[in-house]
């Protein structure tokens, strides 16, 4: 049977709140606990976290009361039409890319769990195609946002990507045009014209913190980028690991959710999006 193991603290400063938290486990040890619930002092709200299955099993939030919680299966048909994309997945997305979208860049998985494929057709070499939430950049760093993404890079040769949360200054929002990087975000990109690295970024104005967190695994990879409660670092999360933490300059445009794939090569480029969930916090 579950255990459940109960802590409770009490601060020594302003504004003398009591701190509680709950652990759920398969043993006495609390150790082992794979849930946990807690209050958030600092955001001023009631949390639940669940543990990584891999790697390091860092804690990774599910929920947060009160506070913005976005959730994506990416469960849709085996083609539809991108201009009215939401009609079909839980959110109204946006897509643009060069040449313009059509339906072949989006197809449906057929996995436990649903999710969709994005698709680069390659019909012309650094062609590249992206699905994001069009003009609406809902979140900056200051509310401490927790952007997790499963996806599949299924080609690994000749192919760029790119996933996380963007702004928009020097963003491509049009089609027909070239893939160009965004001034302001974090996010994890692969370029085979770079390295064959994975890289987590973290640019503001232009200017970029990058850092090689690995090559690309074979299969599905869950990244999570997680923002600090006071937005003072930038974890970034991969298959339960955290590779690296980003303790300088940060971003405070506002920001949105993408993901982009494209191909160096007249070659098509896959990158499978499950699961995608963001949470933030409340109020303007």
């Amino acid at each position: 049977m579950p255990f459940q193991h109960h802590t409770r603290k009490q601060t020594l400063v302003e504004p003398h709140l009591i701190q509680k938290e709950m652990l759920w486990s398969d043993s006495m040890n609390p150790a082992d606990a794979t849930i946990k619930e807690l209050y958030n002092f600092v955001k001023k709200r009631k949390e639940i976290w669940i543990r990584c299955k891999g790697g390091a099993r860092e804690w990774l939030l599910i929920d947060a009361k009160p506070g913005r919680v976005w959730n994506e299966s990416f469960v849709g048909p085996a083609q539809f039409v991108p201009a009215i994309i939401g009609v079909f997945l839980d959110k109204a997305w946006s897509t643009n890319g060069d040449p313009a979208p059509v339906a072949g860049n989006f197809l449906a998985v057929n996995e436990i769990g649903g999710g969709t494929i994005l698709r680069c057709l390659g019909a012309a070499a650094e062609d590249w195609v992206a699905m994001h939430t069009g003009g609406n950049y809902p979140v900056q760093l200051i509310k401490s946002p927790h952007s997790k993404l499963t996806a599949n890079l299924v080609q690994t040769d000749e192919v760029f990507m790119l996933i996380g949360l963007v702004g928009s200054g020097n963003l491509e929002t049009g089609n027909g045009a070239a893939w160009t990087m965004p001034d302001d975000g974090i996010w994890v990109d692969y370029d085979t014209d770079v390295d064959n690295q994975l890289h987590f970024v973290c640019r503001s104005g232009g200017v970029s913190s990058a850092v090689p967190i690995g090559a690309p695994s074979e299969g599905h990879s869950t990244v999570t980028l997680m923002v600090s409660d006071n937005w003072d670092k930038v974890d970034c999360i991969l298959n339960g690991t955290i590779m690296y933490t980003h303790t300088g300059t940060l971003p405070s445009a506002q920001l949105k959710p993408i993901a982009m794939i494209g191909s160096h090569t007249t070659a098509h480029k896959d990158l499978h999006l499950h699961d995608y969930r963001l949470i933030f916090d409340r109020g303007l």
